[in-house]
């Protein structure tokens, strides 16, 4: 099967922070127009109130007895099709879109039962697939509560897509009912991105649309090079104040391109993330743009970052490629970038070794620097938040787990009543180093109460030393090699220090 390039924008790779937040296509800030803001917001403004007021009016009233996902009779289709649709296109022209230039020809809904568009930025895209490149929307289930939503959502036959993980398994499922549906006469229009970006580069793309395995069109929105100054992304903005920029603009140029449609192959039926990366590249050729495997996942990592105080390009790791390499979740990389926040006193994002021993106050230097040297492949002396995850899978590789080790290390902690104290610390940590003093053991048994959360005073326990030892390789590691010495477990021999971290993952998954 063909392999899609998991890189082919520099985004991530030693920019600076500044320069990092400018080119992120997840958060994209900009300063809006002060003169469009007195001058010509306040009179759009008044009439998009107006103009909207009447759309939604003669949205409603077709939806009068019309049940939710039902298709919509000829009549009613009608009001769609000349009516609505052109009320819109008045919005958009209030909105600042005064041009808007077609290129190509739209197939018809059964020779390409889906159109893709990309990319997705602004907060007027949901106009263009609803009034101006008509067909049924994939939306977030969300757009349907709202009362000034609703009906342009059911008039449009618009297809809830909920964002929690395990209903994300179902969105194929509803493609094909959709497709397969009795007296369907539209497109299924989606923004594979699923959510909005700068508009600098497309960002990974979800399955969701090309799970049935049929045909495409790809629609690509191309905004004449002009940057998008309110690029309405997951935090950056704010939908009102993303609105209210696009509307300070005196106009907004906008060329819609119907691409040619594609058609899979065997492979890619067999394979939607590969039919969806293909389609990808080929939407991002076509406006010269790079494309990345960021998605919306990256977005809750950048502001998970950002509210623990960190640059926001430590959450931008192409969390789509992380995940399937380490196999965890958005909730467990962001548990794993809350604890990397601890090691990283400074919330810089270039975690030192400085910094990890202060962490764990382990005394034995030779330890910590063969620790961060399974963290640190590349010889940077310092760790990014991607080198942090895929150094935990080398830290998993040369250390396994054992109860024995859990056994043996408490025979040397435990003192009477199985209380572990200061002494047992320092009769431990005695077995790799001869000169520890009672302030080093005190300090890290303090540390491992700190961890496990333990109340001033209360003792620390065989159970707590477990509890310990489950929640943090690092330790285990190091207890490892304590009792064990360095070289009793080396790394595996497949796997070296000078691979990336890519190809160690992959390497030890197989």
């Amino acid at each position: 099967m063909q392999s899609f390039p998991t890189k082919t924008c520099k985004l991530c790779n030693g920019a600076s922070s500044l320069e990092s937040q400018r080119s992120n296509p997840v958060l994209y800030r900009h300063g809006y127009l002060a003169i469009g803001c007195v001058t010509i917001l306040p009179v759009r403004i008044i009439l998009n109130i107006i103009v909207f007021f009447c759309v939604w009016v003669t949205m409603v009233l077709p939806m009068i007895g019309v049940k939710p996902r039902e298709h919509l009779d000829p009549i009613r289709r009608f009001l769609v099709t000349h009516v609505t649709r052109r009320m819109i296109r008045v919005q958009l022209f209030v909105c600042g879109f005064l041009w808007i230039r077609y290129e190509g020809k739209r197939q018809s809904h059964r020779e390409t039962p889906v159109n893709v568009m990309a990319p997705h930025c602004t907060p007027f895209d949901g106009f263009f697939t609803g009034g101006i490149v008509y067909g049924s929307p994939m939306i977030c289930s969300g757009v349907m509560d709202s009362i000034f939503t609703r009906p342009i959502m059911m008039l449009t036959e618009a297809i809830p897509i909920a964002r929690e993980a395990k209903a994300r398994v179902k969105i194929g499922e509803e493609v094909l009912k959709f497709l397969k549906s009795p007296g369907k006469q539209t497109h299924l229009m989606a923004f594979p991105e699923g959510t909005c970006s700068s508009g600098r580069s497309m960002i990974c793309f979800r399955r969701g649309a090309f799970a049935p395995g049929v045909a495409v069109q790809p629609i690509v929105l191309d905004y004449m090079k002009r940057p998008v100054l309110a690029a309405w992304t997951f935090d950056a903005l704010n939908l009102l104040l993303a609105a209210a920029m696009h509307l300070s603009r005196f106009y907004t140029p906008l060329t819609i391109r119907f691409l040619d449609p594609y058609h899979p192959s065997e492979a890619e039926k067999a394979d939607p993330t590969l039919y969806a990366n293909n389609v990808q590249a080929v939407m991002a050729r076509s406006l010269n743009m790079p494309h990345t495997q960021h998605s919306l996942d990256d977005g809750k990592l950048v502001y998970a970052a950002l509210r623990l105080g960190m640059p926001s390009d430590v959450g931008s790791i192409e969390t789509g490629v992380t995940k399937s390499a380490l196999g965890l979740n958005t909730d467990e990389l962001t548990e794993q970038l809350v604890r990397y926040s601890k090691f990283n006193s400074a919330r810089n994002g270039d975690l030192t070794l400085q910094e990890m021993t202060s962490y764990l106050a382990w005394p034995i230097a030779n330890h910590m620097e063969r620790m961060f040297g399974l963290y640190d492949t590349g010889h940077h002396q310092k760790l990014t938040f991607r080198d942090f995850l895929f150094g935990l899978v080398d830290l998993s590789l040369a250390v396994p787990e054992s109860s024995r080790l859990q056994s043996d290390a408490l025979k040397l902690l435990q003192a009477d009543g199985g209380v572990i104290d200061a002494a047992g610390v320092k009769a431990l940590l005695s077995e790799a180093m001869s000169n520890v003093s009672d302030e080093e053991a005190e300090v890290l048994l303090s540390r491992w109460s700190s961890l496990c959360k333990l109340d001033a005073g209360s003792p620390f326990t065989a159970d707590a030393f477990t509890t310990l030892l489950s929640g943090s390789p690092e330790y285990t590691a190091l207890i490892h090699w304590t009792l064990r010495g360095l070289d009793s477990y080396p790394v595996n021999e497949e796997i070296t220090a000078d691979d990336e971290p890519d190809k160690r993952v992959h390497t030890a998954k197989e």
